[in-house]
């Protein structure tokens, strides 16, 4: 539905000492499309270019610190920590108040990162919109596992407008007021039953099979790419009570938060304790488990180089993990799952993991397999189901023991 007409508040992020005319602009843009426009000087140092509508001194006292003493106290970390905490407080209050309609965030590397976090106290399906100086490089760490819409400034944002930053900004407001005008929240309907599932290219066979089953049962299905960012995504709308069941049949992310290493370590760390700690029904398996993600062959850590390695694509080396890693993994899974307050089964399948894990594949590893397998055995609790299996994870049989198990829980 189209909300043309409707006056929104959108609200504007900037270090205002340096950033201050580019949002003055952006300011004039959001009121020539008809909408309220608010400046959050985010910056903790220097007078602001322009008058904000909520000063930087508001925003320390948001994230509880007096400015001076932020400044005098804190090292720089911990001031762009604060003052994008603060931000974030005014735009989950503006937002819990029903005023706030869409949030833009302009910066260089300190503005991008204050006004990520800010936007990233905000709900998947919000309008957020960041124009960075560094969106060219790595911007996971300001993403994180939200939907921030992300465009490169190409110009830096420095000294005021040229003809690059007002193309920019201009083409960006715009995109930004499209969505406050046209765009769609998250949300679920009541007698919607919506199952999450995690996924990888080496176990999509499984899951692109459970899909199917579940929606034949009228479910709605959200798959999670297991990249860090997908499965703590999902994590997330569990605990928002979109997702009302886990089918983890992918639980790679977990083996790289354990081992503290790879492309693909989750963005926010407890992954598989969701489900659990909001009572949700899940049933995990092992699938990517047993390995570890790199970008290009020359991204994998020296010390990792002597293992099996598998180029999945030029850009993405997946690297052999060991028996007494796969133990330690084991027992980390064990303890999460143990917490969980609803339904819980785990099923490992003994012939694979991955395509690349089974028999006659690069990762084959019966022994360690079967190392991770006891140990998950033997130090999960009574209540939590378990079952060793012998299929692999792709195998159709597998995934109807899974399926027909969750759902199980859930009538």
């Amino acid at each position: 539905m189209i909300n043309r007409g409707m006056k929104r508040t959108i609200a504007v992020i900037s270090t205002m000492d340096t950033k201050g005319l580019e949002a003055e602009f952006l300011r004039n843009r959001i009121r020539e499309f008809g909408h309220r426009a608010i400046l959050i000087d985010a910056g903790a140092v220097g007078p602001p270019e322009g008058s904000p509508d909520i000063t930087n001194r508001e925003v320390a006292s948001k994230a509880g610190y007096d400015l001076e003493l932020l400044l005098e106290g804190s090292d720089r970390d911990q001031v762009m920590d604060a003052m994008g905490t603060g931000t974030g407080v005014y735009l989950a209050d503006m937002l819990k108040e029903g005023s706030l309609g869409g949030v833009m965030g302009i910066g260089g590397n300190q503005g991008s990162a204050i006004a990520s976090i800010a936007m990233r106290a905000l709900p998947i399906g919000f309008p957020k919109y960041l124009v960075s100086t560094v969106a060219s490089g790595n911007i996971r760490p300001f993403i994180g596992c939200k939907d921030i819409h992300v465009v490169f400034s190409v110009s830096d944002l420095l000294g005021g407008l040229n003809a690059v930053t007002t193309s920019i900004l201009s083409n960006s407001i715009a995109a930004l007021v499209g969505m406050v005008e046209a765009g769609r929240p998250l949300t679920v309907d009541e007698d919607d039953r919506v199952i999450g599932i995690s996924a990888l290219g080496n176990t999509q066979e499984a899951v692109s099979y459970a899909t199917r089953l579940l929606k034949m049962k009228g479910f709605q299905v959200i798959p999670f790419h297991a990249s860090g960012a997908g499965g703590s995504a999902m994590e997330e709308l569990v605990e928002a009570g979109i997702i009302h069941a886990v089918l983890d049949l992918t639980l790679h992310e977990l083996t790289e938060e354990v081992m503290k290493i790879g492309a693909y370590v989750p963005v926010n760390p407890g992954r598989l304790l969701a489900a659990g700690k909001m009572g949700v029904p899940q049933v995990a398996s092992t699938g990517g488990m047993e390995y570890l993600c790199f970008g290009p062959r020359e991204s994998i850590p020296e010390s990792f180089r002597d293992r099996t390695t598998y180029m999945h694509n030029p850009f993405n080396a997946n690297v052999k993990i060991n028996g007494e890693e796969m133990k330690k993994v084991a027992r980390v899974m064990a303890d999460r799952l143990n917490q969980a307050q609803g339904k819980t089964s785990v099923f490992v399948p003994l012939k694979g993991w991955s395509v690349y894990g089974s028999k006659g594949g690069i990762f084959f590893d019966p022994d360690a397999n079967r190392m991770f397998t006891e140990i998950l055995q033997k130090t999960l609790q009574d209540q939590v189901g378990f079952q060793a299996v012998d299929y692999h994870i792709n195998d159709r049989e597998f995934v109807d023991l899974c399926v027909s198990t969750l759902l199980s829980y859930m009538d």
